[in-house]
């Protein structure tokens, strides 16, 4: 047995419920109180983390705690062997803690007298209603661009063709997807390149409890698409090279608090395979049951479990992606948990025309910080369907995929940066990062600017001043970033080989204020040649030799 399944069973705990999910019974959170007696140590890691989980945590400097220690697994066979109507559904390192299936009332109050026992909550108790599709299927799409096809759009729209173009298609990079399921994913043309190379690492159902994610539902097949798909001239990923492991976290017939549970339990198992990026094109505010649904006051970053368990996925070196919503025009308007997590990248929904949709969920927390992140294509997004036909598709659960797909190649072109770098990077290259609002966020990310930013040296002003400068040599666009460590004047002038003055700006900064010049306009008269930019403030300057061709 490989070593992924061997830890999906030994830390998971994961037991086949089908019959059981499929109609809703009495399900538990059981909280323990401590890991005192644990036969794990943070020692002997590779017990219960992979290899590449514990390399990943050495190359960023993350020291290991108690939370990455298993259950106390004493603890759970004691509960277990209290009576045959207990089944464990899934466990938590992170929040010690267990869920389980009972019907039986009287065995929970006694679970919850065990010395060791700190809290017991129920997750899930009747049949519900079926819930709402979870996006919206819309027309065929005709081809319009010669490899990319139709979907071309939602690529250039952040210039991530130029990062293919470089070579960075998500080769080496580990994301998992959470999802509702991937119904036809080993049937599909689009995903014959990822299946023959042997890119899925891994599959698991963690509502069901089985490896079986093709069979339920159809929302993670298109998810996928717009990531890993291939087919030319049709539908191309934006992270086509990339290795994936599959989760079904979502049981899309009911709306329930265990779903949180099922997606901290994948979240944990692909920390403990070494992912370094996740996707999810989920989020949770209102329940079935209403009393168990969360408020606005509880998006603040800290309230909800599956929030606090998104920092703590973050804090382990993994860079989370996950969708605004599609609640803009609904009652209750707001983005909904875990995109409300400030290690969270959250993703809104833009049209071609790169506008805010009315449907993708608006910010800001109820802390008051800027959500969503940024912005890519939600509405009329090009997908793969599961009888294999190129559609578009609206809804936030395309933007966030496709856009996580880019970051997968940003991280490739930046193996040395961390999640947190690599999300600096995206938020400052977007359109609307010194202006944010609560539609557009920090608004819509260039992931050439991205890539420039990472990569280039910085031009430093006496000291105060870090300024970048790309791409150089230039054609149509140059772009600075400056950041000032102090409130200062700025003079950049820019002149040609002669010496004449060609072009000048006075720009004030502030102290620990980001700012993003572009100019492209300004620079339309300039002919072929060499140029210098002088950047002057406070009696300092310093200079560059640009290139224009």
């Amino acid at each position: 047995m490989d070593r992924l399944k061997i830890l999906l069973l030994l830390f998971l705990g994961l037991i086949s419920l089908n019959s059981f999910a499929q109609t809703a019974p009495d399900k538990y959170w059981v909280q323990f109180t401590d890991k005192t007696n644990t036969p794990y140590s943070l020692n002997s890691p590779e017990e219960f983390l992979s290899q590449k989980s514990i390399e990943r945590r050495q190359k960023f400097n993350i020291t290991l705690d108690e939370k990455d220690l298993p259950v106390d697994p004493s603890y759970v066979q004691q509960i277990l062997a209290l009576g045959d109507s207990v089944f464990l559904l899934n466990t938590s390192r992170w929040f010690n803690a267990i869920t389980i299936f009972t019907p039986d009332t009287l065995l929970i109050e006694q679970i919850a007298m065990l010395p060791f026992v700190h809290e017991t909550r129920n997750v899930v108790h009747y049949e519900a209603p079926v819930k709402e599709p979870l996006l919206s299927v819309e027309k065929s799409y005709t081809h319009t661009e010669p490899f990319y096809g139709p979907s071309f759009a939602q690529i250039a729209v952040h210039n991530g063709h130029l990062l293919h173009e470089l070579g960075y298609h998500g080769e080496g990079m580990d994301i998992a997807v959470l999802d509702a399921g991937y119904i036809n994913l080993y049937k599909l043309p689009i995903f014959d390149k990822l299946i023959d190379s042997g890119r899925i690492l891994s599959t698991w159902d963690f509502v069901d409890g089985d490896a079986s994610i093709e069979y339920v539902h159809d929302h993670g097949t298109y998810v996928l698409s717009t990531m890993a798909g291939w087919m030319p001239d049709s539908l191309i990923g934006t992270a086509y090279g990339a290795n994936f492991h599959l989760l079904r976290t979502e049981d899309v017939v009911s709306e329930h608090v265990i779903e949180e549970d099922n997606w901290i339990a994948a979240a944990e198992y692909a920390d403990s395979a070494g992912v370094y990026i996740m996707n999810t094109s989920l989020s949770y505010g209102q329940f079935d049951d209403s009393l168990a649904s969360h408020t606005y006051a509880d998006m603040d970053g800290n309230t909800t479990r599956i929030t606090i368990a998104a920092d703590l996925a973050a804090a382990r070196g993994m860079l989370l992606v996950n969708s605004a919503g599609n609640s803009g025009s609904s009652a209750w308007h707001f983005i909904a948990a875990p995109a409300d997590a400030d290690s969270v990248l959250t993703v809104g929904a833009i049209n071609a025309e790169r506008q805010h949709v009315s449907f993708s969920s608006f910010g800001p927390t109820a802390d008051g910080r800027v959500k969503p992140d940024v912005m890519a294509v939600g509405l009329d997004a090009v997908i793969c369907q599961h009888d294999s036909t190129i559609r578009t598709g609206n809804g936030t659960s395309f933007s966030s995929p496709i856009l996580c797909g880019l970051v997968a190649c940003l991280w490739q072109a930046h193996p040395d940066k961390s999640n947190h770098e690599i999300m600096a990077a995206v938020r400052k290259s977007s359109s609307l990062y010194v202006t944010p609002n609560d539609s557009m966020g920090y608004g819509i990310p260039d992931f050439w600017v991205a890539h420039q930013m990472l990569s280039s040296n910085p031009l430093l002003i006496d000291e105060t001043i870090n300024a970048r400068v790309w791409p150089n040599p230039f054609s149509n666009q140059l772009t600075i970033s400056l950041d000032a460590a102090e409130n200062k004047n700025l003079d950049l002038q820019i002149f040609d080989s002669l010496g004449k003055l060609v072009y000048e700006l006075e720009q004030y900064l502030v102290s620990d204020e980001h700012v993003l010049i572009r100019l492209d306009r300004e620079l339309s008269g300039l002919s072929a040649g060499l140029y210098t930019l002088r950047l002057s403030s406070g009696g300092s300057e310093s200079t560059i030799q640009l290139v224009r061709y």
